[in-house]
């Protein structure tokens, strides 16, 4: 079914969620959903990149500690140039029982290039998201560099964007998007350049309203509502179904100038 675009029943709602409100609903990862909180175990694992370079993840289980504590696992990554049989370490990470521990370390292809990113999962909750970083190889240099940290459900690659979902509160889910190119900076909920919310309309008297699908871009200090930026990111808006409604930049202007007019 097609968005349904529409004038507004009264002040536009958008919930903007910050970073703690994600953590705060956090659920195991995928790789324990199952399991629990799983027993620690070494093993290596190489990863070949298309041009011929070669990243190994390590891992070994240290002790955690006194009073018969469960080992926990160190995570190395090592790069290895093409041709070359020599390791050199470039990331380090260490699951700490005390403070936030990492559920697991593995390799990714977020973006379908072929060259494997490095994906950090953390501390969970009890809802659907969990902390994460990614690590992104520089090819030229045989650099691992922070490229994401944030606390989601899932992470995906669309248009070019790098796209963290998860969900904002009982009764709404959020988008936050970064383009893939540009320097190698942090990704994170201070610089992201694309939100879309999906909740409840809050300003409908239906029961059974459609949920609201808004797309927002920075504008300053602010939130500006804009047009989806092409088709491929209308599924975003499906969180509750196909039945939702599309949020116009038009609609949000009249709401606001609306809203400013109350007394």
């Amino acid at each position: 079914m097609k968005p349904r675009i529409g004038l507004p029943r009264g002040r536009r709602w958008l919930m903007s969620a910050s970073l703690l409100s994600l953590l705060s609903l956090c659920a195991i990862p995928r790789a324990f959903a199952d399991e629990g909180a799983a027993t620690c175990q070494s093993r290596e694992q190489d990863v070949v990149q298309p041009d011929g370079s070669r990243l190994r993840l390590t891992v070994r289980c240290v002790a955690a500690g006194e009073n018969g504590a469960d080992p926990m696992p160190r995570f190395t990554v090592a790069y290895a140039a093409s041709g070359s049989d020599r390791f050199q370490r470039r990331l380090a990470l260490d699951a700490d029982a005390m403070e936030e521990p990492l559920r697991d370390v593995g390799f990714v292809d977020i973006d379908g290039d072929g060259f494997s990113e490095v994906e950090a999962r953390g501390m969970c909750g009890a809802g659907p998201n969990c902390l994460g970083d990614l690590y992104r190889l520089d090819p030229a240099t045989g650099e691992l560099h922070h490229f994401f940290s944030g606390g989601y459900a899932d992470l995906r690659v669309i248009d070019g964007h790098l796209v963290e979902s998860g969900r904002a509160s009982c009764c709404a889910w959020e988008h936050h998007a970064w383009p893939m190119d540009g320097p190698p900076r942090l990704r994170d909920y201070d610089n992201m350049a694309l939100m879309i919310t999906i909740g409840a309309d809050m300003a409908s008297d239906q029961d059974d309203a459609p949920a609201r699908c808004t797309f927002s871009r920075r504008n300053g200090d602010n939130w500006q509502v804009v047009a989806p930026p092409g088709a491929a990111w209308l599924p975003l808006c499906e969180v509750y179904g196909d039945d939702y409604h599309l949020v116009t930049p038009e609609e949000a202007r009249a709401a606001d100038a609306a809203a400013a007019q109350e007394p």
